[in-house]
């Protein structure tokens, strides 16, 4: 019987993989990010357009940076008063809160095919 040893660089495998996830980040949140822009309240543009990619540590976010987002977003002040009823829908009929929620529910099979190519991608495989 023969005998078969497999040797393993560990710090190799770590190293690609921690390429794979650096690559992967970026073009994901900015996928996100443009696939959530038709599901935000248009507001004269400024919400949709104060959405930003940013690290945080090593992960990356998509944020709105306006004063309102998170109004608009959870469709209330944090007490739960003064609820929006309408988000300009007939202008955007698109619009909701939540809306990367809403973005998640319809494009989630292409994040994960975005995720999957740029992390193969930035792995070197």
């Amino acid at each position: 019987m023969s005998e078969v040893k497999v040797q393993l660089d560990r710090a190799h495998l770590q190293a690609r993989l921690d390429r794979g996830k650096e690559h992967c980040g970026p073009a994901l949140a900015e996928q996100i990010k443009g696939d959530c822009i038709p599901f935000t309240p248009h507001a004269e543009g400024y919400l949709q357009d104060s959405a930003r990619v940013e690290k945080y540590g090593e992960d990356h976010a998509v944020t709105w940076k306006t004063v309102y987002a998170a109004y608009q977003y959870y469709g209330c002040w944090p007490d739960g008063s003064h609820v929006i009823k309408n988000h300009n829908r007939d202008i955007n009929p698109k619009a909701t809160t939540m809306w990367c929620e809403a973005a998640r529910q319809e494009k989630k099979s292409v994040w994960d095919e975005v995720a999957q190519r740029e992390f193969v991608k930035g792995a070197g495989g």
